[in-house]
């Protein structure tokens, strides 16, 4: 069966919506604003080859960057990335982990894992993703991988990572990732659940696995695991840029936000600076993850500036981490514990203290305590020593199934890793000489090298429809269940095992206990969790907070994450709703559209739209006494409407007429009136009292000028088919989708790049 639901388009994160007509993020207005999801850069392992491969050692590596932060923030120049579709059918759905699980109401959002799955309609091999650190299944780097596996002919299936706001309430057995043990163990499960769901719509020949970053270290450890448990009997495991050790790549990461041009008390103006930067080179519908690739295209970065936008990025990974597990687990770490947040409390001060929580904090004041206390005699030298590959590095030395790619000046590792990495992986490894942190992802070169690991494999296993006979036989031998798909047809329709047995913890506290595989108690359901995840209101005394605000903040110290946002609580109420009525009914009005409409018809129906809001442009950019914008907006509406037939093509753009999106809200901002209180309104998402003004004037305007002309004010049905059918359209080219970071602080920064949007947006 071919999943056809909501095409593989999205611009990254870019933009909010809040239902269907949303101004931050409109692909009409052609000015998406990327949405704070810290993942650049991640943990990563890497890639065995452990037979010459042909293919991608016949072009020579021309990769430009020599600088690896320039390449890590940068990544591959257009001209020499891969050639992948930009569209494939993709489905968006959720897995049930922990049936009976309470979650606390502030993560209302994450009681299911999320995941993504691109079939094809046929039988063929599937691979599994895992995303780097704090990314979703929806990151770029990912999204990438994806479309370049489904292009090959694979079924992909694309899992977060374990340090992703959704993973953690989700299908954490802990609630404290980042012990990579325990977290292979928890994608093992995910993994093995998902395919349950799948197996009925989806043939699938053989099982594959990859990861990039700290997805390829996780995949590294699923990789031992399954060798030990095999339900998958994976054939290929890809490892992407991993850091040898977590704990000295993470360090490195802390360490570099530091780098902001006069330290970290001049934050808000790096911040400030480099979301200028942003708007002065961002093109409408291209690829946005606020993580830095955008920030200095076109101009001479210095590495001061890069590395603090790598550290930014990693920092609010680990913020979102930190907070997370702090208030699923009631650690009372930055939240009081037992204090019970409800969805209208603001997160803003918990946001301040979390975004100066380093990675080793988390490691040292969340993960070590609670296995010190899980497993007795656990020490933390020996935590610090089991994040590293050096701990299976019998399985990953041994294992022919297992690849590696990598760079040598990657950021993520030390003096001597590299050299450990070619000693272990031998010709199973493809070191490159530069490429920084996974900036090479999707080179050609690389990406051709990738595949042929793959697909060597499935020339070997014989025609792609035939079982893996040496996966049955190995998993009849041991006694243990074969994955779905190589199973008999009448095995695959009875319920799979819940995993057990081997993810019980060890029985002895001895050292060889303590250094050999070993894990903490995991739990079959939430009450079985060590610490509880909530106090009900009044039952227990609510205690400090082990970093709280007023001893980490700094006095008078002005935070870019401050808004006049007044009525709050209400607007936090109204972010829930909108969040509601967007999964529940207006994506699935869109991906039904999306569904029965081809892509083609799509595309023309968008360009109408955006030509007929070419009015609105017009008449507002004459408004702002702005004759040179309004010359532009005008011939390029009188090209589109003639020679672009309605605007069904856009010739003007070739022909260097550009759009601009002009409101009446920027233009009150034009003539000086300030935005006023921070507003969320119900279906539209973020705006101010200034915009919702502009939003009213925008709308009385485009009655006059065109639904009384067309006599939609008096055919109701026509009316209302037009107005339905441009909700649609618009939802339709928002990538934006409610909570998909997964950050329990994303309300705080859409209002964050909402405002400072609308702010750009007047001065231009």
């Amino acid at each position: 069966m071919l999943f056809r639901t909501r095409r593989d388009t999205q611009p990254a994160t870019a933009g909010y919506n809040g239902g269907g007509g949303s101004r931050f993020t409109s692909a009409r207005k052609g000015r998406p604003s990327g949405l704070l999801q810290g993942a650049l850069l991640a943990l990563v392992i890497c890639w065995h080859a452990l037979i010459p491969l042909a293919g991608a050692a016949d072009e020579p590596y021309d990769y430009p960057y020599a600088d690896p932060y320039v390449a890590t923030v940068l990544g591959t120049p257009k001209e020499l990335k891969a050639e992948v579709p930009e569209r494939i059918s993709v489905r968006e759905t959720e897995v049930m982990v922990f049936e009976d699980r309470p979650v606390p109401d502030i993560l209302w959002y994450s009681k299911k894992l999320r995941y993504s799955i691109a079939a094809q309609d046929r039988a063929a091999p599937l691979i599994f993703l895992v995303a780097g650190m704090g990314a979703g299944h929806n990151d770029s780097k990912i999204q990438f991988l994806k479309r370049t596996f489904f292009q090959a002919g694979f079924h992909v299936v694309c899992l977060p990572s374990t340090t992703h706001p959704n993973f953690i309430p989700a299908a954490s057995g802990t609630g404290i990732p980042g012990f990579l043990r325990e977290d292979a163990r928890d994608l093992y499960r995910a993994m093995e659940l998902i395919t349950r769901e799948i197996r009925d719509d989806v043939a699938i020949t053989r099982f594959h696995l990859a990861g990039y970053s700290l997805g390829a270290a996780h995949a590294a450890f699923l990789a031992e695991l399954d060798d030990r448990l095999g339900l998958f009997g994976f054939k290929r495991v890809l490892l992407i840029n991993p850091p040898v050790s977590l704990y000295n790549a993470a360090g490195n990461l802390d360490e570099m936000i530091k780098k902001i041009p006069g330290g970290e008390e001049k934050f808000e103006e790096f911040f400030d600076n480099a979301f200028r930067a942003f708007s002065a080179i961002y093109q409408p519908n291209e690829r946005v993850n606020f993580t830095g690739d955008f920030l200095f295209r076109g101009r001479k970065p210095n590495d001061e500036n890069l590395a603090a936008l790598i550290g930014l990025s990693f920092r609010l990974s680990v913020a979102n981490l930190a907070f997370t597990s702090d208030v699923f687990t009631n650690a009372g770490y930055i939240k009081p514990k037992n204090l019970e947040l409800s969805t209208t409390d603001s997160l803003t001060d918990y946001f301040k203290v979390a975004d100066m929580v380093k990675f080793l904090d988390y490691f040292r004041d969340l993960l070590v305590p609670y296995y010190m206390e899980q497993i007795p005699g656990m020490t933390e030298q020996q935590m610090i020593e089991n994040l590293s590959l050096r701990s299976i590095e019998p399985f990953l030395r041994n294992s022919s199934s297992v690849f590696l790619v990598h760079n040598a000046d990657d950021l993520l590792l030390t003096p001597g890793d590299i050299d450990y990495l070619r000693k272990v992986f031998g010709s199973r490894a493809r070191i490159y000489p530069r490429g920084g942190h996974c900036g090479n992802i999707d080179h050609r070169v690389n990406v051709a090298h990738m595949l042929d690991i793959f697909k060597q494999e499935a020339a070997s296993a014989g025609s792609p429809g035939a079982a893996s006979p040496d996966m049955a036989d190995a998993a009849g031998a041991k006694g243990e269940k074969m994955p779905a798909s190589e199973q008999p047809e009448q095995a695959r329709t009875a319920p799979s095992p819940v995993l057990t047995g081997e993810l019980a913890p060890p029985q002895s506290d001895s050292e060889e206990s303590l250094n050999a595989p070993f894990t903490a108690p995991r739990p079959a359901a939430a009450s079985a969790l060590p610490t509880p995840r909530t106090a009900a209101k009044g039952s227990r005394e609510i205690l400090a907070p082990r970093r709280p605000a007023k001893q980490v903040l700094k006095p008078g110290l002005s935070y870019v994450i401050d808004a006049y946002d007044p009525i709050e609580p209400v607007n936090r109420a109204l972010y829930r709703f909108n969040a509601t009525f967007d999964e529940y009914l207006f994506l699935p009005v869109t991906r039904a559209y999306e569904f029965i409409t081809p892509n083609y018809l799509e595309d023309r129906i968008s360009g109408i739209f955006s030509n007929i809001a070419e009015i609105r442009n017009l008449a507002n950019s004459i408004l702002q006494a702005r004759p040179k914008t309004s010359a532009t907006v005008f011939t390029r509406f009188l090209i589109n409407t003639t020679i672009g037939i309605g605007g069904m093509w856009d010739p003007a753009t070739d022909l260097g007429f550009p759009k601009h999106g002009e409101d009446f809200g920027q233009t009150l901002g034009w003539w000086g009136l300030n935005p006023g209180p921070y507003i969320v309104l119900p279906i539209f998402g973020p705006s101010s009292l200034r915009d919702t003004t502009g939003l009213a004037a925008d709308s009385a305007a485009h009655y006059f000028y065109l639904n009384q002309p067309t006599d939609m004010d008096k055919n109701v049905g026509w009316g209302a088919a037009y107005t339905g059918t441009d909700a649609v359209d618009t939802r339709h080219n928002i990538p934006f989708r409610y909570y998909q970071t997964g950050s329990p602080f994303e309300y705080d920064l859409v209002r964050l790049l909402y405002s400072k949007k609308r702010e750009l947006d007047v001065e231009q």
